[in-house]
């Protein structure tokens, strides 16, 4: 049986960003991983992992959420690990 630590390390995202996913999916973070690790061997999930990404920063930045700033640290941290060509 997976646990949950070991579906966040197949994702290939860190905590905070599948938790930033799961939000914008309304899903719980273990399918959020799952999306990930599926939609990230895409030509364009790159693409679709960052526009999730942004819109979970940005909803939580228009919120005043506490979540904002582990969110905003994921997005760059995304960025930095999956540079645009």
């Amino acid at each position: 049986m997976l646990s949950l630590t070991d579906c966040v390390a197949f994702s290939g995202l860190t905590p905070e960003q599948l938790d930033a996913v799961a939000c914008f999916k309304h899903v719980p973070t273990v399918v959020a991983a799952e999306w990930a690790e599926t939609v990230l061997d895409q030509p364009d999930g790159c693409d679709q992992v960052e526009a999730a990404l942004q819109a979970e920063v940005q909803l939580a930045h228009d919120h005043h959420l506490e979540t904002e700033q582990a969110w905003e640290h994921g997005l760059d941290d995304f960025r930095h690990e999956h540079p645009h060509d």
